[in-house]
């Protein structure tokens, strides 16, 4: 799992472990959670004020980290050590996907982690949706017609097009890695996401 892998990452990197990180769309915690159980001293980001209730009535120890919130808008005390982002910078069109990678470099201390999960266009999309945006680099956005994604913009991305938006603020810590997913009966196709972490230069 991602989460266990950041978790290694920063325990390897303890300068970078110690200071506080952002993770970006928390939800009620299902990451979140074994984040900061695992040491971490973690701020969580979500624009669901429900979301953000139901952690902080799970963990009340955590409910002064919680910020309702865009993550384009939000403005930490001081720079962070580091940002994760699990299934979160391809939720838009493409313009504020782009904008939320110069967002986590700006956030971040130099030597800081960006942790990211994004969908892959290598994903065999399976609800109806229409595609409204493509790349040069082969990255794609859609909008769903059907599914309980009706009406969002979701953008999927390539490894050039990874490569392009990390090619001047970050240095890669691993290389892209695509998971692939497929789905279980009766539904078809596959599902796939890259897993990268990036260095802020």
């Amino acid at each position: 799992p991602f989460v266990d892998t950041i978790l290694a990452v920063l325990a390897a990197r303890p300068a970078v472990r110690g200071g506080a990180g952002l993770y970006v769309g928390c939800g009620n915690g299902r990451n979140y959670l074994p984040l900061v159980d695992g040491g971490l001293t973690l701020w969580g980001l979500d624009l669901s004020p429900e979301a953000l209730r139901q952690l902080a009535a799970r963990r009340p120890d955590q409910a002064a980290r919680l910020r309702h919130a865009d993550f384009l808008g939000f403005e930490p005390d001081g720079a962070l050590a580091y940002v994760i982002a699990i299934q979160v910078f391809q939720h838009a069109r493409q313009a504020d996907v782009h904008a939320y990678f110069a967002r986590a470099r700006a956030l971040l201390q130099p030597g800081g982690l960006l942790f990211l999960r994004v969908n892959s266009a290598a994903t065999e999309i399976h609800h109806a949706h229409e595609v409204v945006e493509r790349n040069a680099q082969g990255g794609f956005t859609v909008e769903y017609r059907d599914g309980p994604k009706r009406g969002l913009s979701v953008h999927f991305y390539t490894r050039a097009e990874l490569a392009a938006l990390t090619e001047d603020g970050f240095r890669g810590v691993t290389e892209a890695r695509e998971d692939v997913i497929r789905r279980p009966e009766p539904k078809q196709g596959s599902w796939a996401q890259w897993e990268a972490i990036y260095e802020k230069r």
